[in-house]
């Protein structure tokens, strides 16, 4: 049996909630990782420092969350009773939709990586990245 395009889409958007979810274990990774730097260093204005980093975290992390919403609201439409729906039923607003969730994901990808790269960066010069 050929893949239809709701099977298509069900796995990419199964490939996007797993990469959300890996991003958020980094996330708290980061969060856990900027409160040893504060409980370690009394260097003066390092707490505005460490919460610049946390809000950026913070704001990503609302984002993939929005994003993880809209992606389950996408798979609930590729399916009917728990079977996915016939490319004859995949409408001209569910392939909008899906388009604009993996550009959104691509976008907020990107601005994970710029995120995850600052806060790397940051922790570099305040604490051993070593486990």
């Amino acid at each position: 049996m050929p893949n239809t395009i709701a099977e298509y889409y069900t796995d990419e958007l199964l490939d996007f909630s797993n990469a959300i979810l890996f991003y958020n274990k980094e996330m708290d990774d980061f969060t856990l990782r900027l409160g040893e730097v504060i409980r370690q260093n009394s260097i003066t204005g390092i707490a505005a420092r460490i919460e610049d980093q946390q809000s950026r975290i913070n704001r990503v992390s609302d984002k993939f969350h929005k994003l993880q919403t809209a992606i389950q609201q996408q798979q609930e439409v590729l399916k009917t009773d728990h079977t996915l729906i016939d490319n004859s039923f995949i409408s001209t607003e569910t392939e909008n939709l899906q388009n604009e969730l993996r550009r959104k994901m691509q976008e907020l990808e990107k601005e994970y990586i710029d995120t995850k790269y600052s806060c790397y960066n940051f922790l570099s010069t305040h604490v051993n990245l070593k486990k």
